[in-house]
This record gives structure tokens, C-alpha cells and sequence, in this order.
């Protein structure tokens, strides 16, 4: 991968930030959306397999977007994810409020760790085929040991 060109790591940075808040927001519409639906609407009940399956794919797409943005900056995707999920976490924390039994199932810590670490481990397995990738197309270089 050649080197980003002089002040493309602050556009990267800034970047980064601002998806990774409009993911979190959008994750958070669709969590929100999951639970009023879920709790408000006893006449979907029958149907809670098919509206559980429908808002995680919508959340998998959702959450595909940094992929697709950041798939040749891993750090970058990780960073990305991780403010998403901080956003949603925090939706999380508020959503206990109005609906106390959520925080039962699982606290607000133990939902930002389960995340950080799935994410975590998506985006060092997108690393390392990312660097297979760059293997299958070009054979490694041996490093040249330096003269004393």
C-alpha cells in the first residue's frame, strides 16, 4: 500500500470520527426502533422471529458501511466501529431508564465490551486478510540487515 499523501491523515482521522457518528446514530434509530416495536406493538408479537432477523441485518448493513469505507485501514475501521458502538452504548444507557428490565439482561458495561471486543476481532480478521491479499498479489520482500 503506498503512502497517503501529505494531510490525508487528518482527512482519514476526521473522516473516521464522523462516521463512526453517523453509524452509532443510525444503529442507535434502529435499537430504538427494535425496542418501542418490540414493547409497544403487542400485535407483532407472532412475528418476533422475523422482526429480530430484520433489525440485525439492518444492523449487520449498517455496521458493513466502515467496512466497505476503511477496508484498506484497519485501525482506521476499528476506530470507526468503536465510536459507533460508544454512541450506541450510550443510547443503551439512556434506554434503561424508561425501560428498566434492558439493563438486566445485560449491563451497560458488559453490552460495550461484548461489542468492542466482536468488533475488535472483526477488524483484526479483516487485517490479516488484508494482508494475505497483498501477499497473493506480491511476494514479501526480505528485509536487508544493516551494516554495522
Amino acid at each position: 500500500m503506498p503512502p497517503l499523501p501529505k494531510g490525508a491523515h487528518v482527512h482519514l482521522a476526521r473522516s473516521t470520527l464522523w462516521t463512526g457518528l453517523i453509524i452509532g446514530a443510525a444503529l442507535s434509530g434502529v435499537a430504538i426502533a427494535w425496542l418501542l416495536v418490540a414493547n409497544r406493538v403487542p400485535t407483532l408479537d407472532q412475528m418476533a422471529q422475523l422482526r429480530n432477523l430484520a433489525a440485525g441485518a439492518l444492523a449487520v448493513l449498517l455496521l458493513l458501511v466502515p467496512v466497505y469505507r476503511f477496508r484498506r485501514h484497519p485501525s482506521h475501521l476499528f476506530a470507526c466501529t468503536l465510536t459507533s458502538w460508544l454512541v450506541v452504548t450510550a443510547i443503551y444507557a439512556i434506554l434503561q431508564i424508561p425501560f428498566p428490565r434492558l439493563g438486566m439482561r445485560m449491563g451497560t458495561f458488559h453490552f460495550f465490551m461484548l461489542g468492542a471486543v466482536i468488533l475488535g476481532l472483526a477488524s483484526a480478521l479483516i487485517w490479516v486478510m488484508h494482508l494475505i491479499a497483498a501477499l497473493w498479489n506480491e511476494p514479501a520482500v526480505p528485509a536487508r540487515k544493516r551494516a554495522p
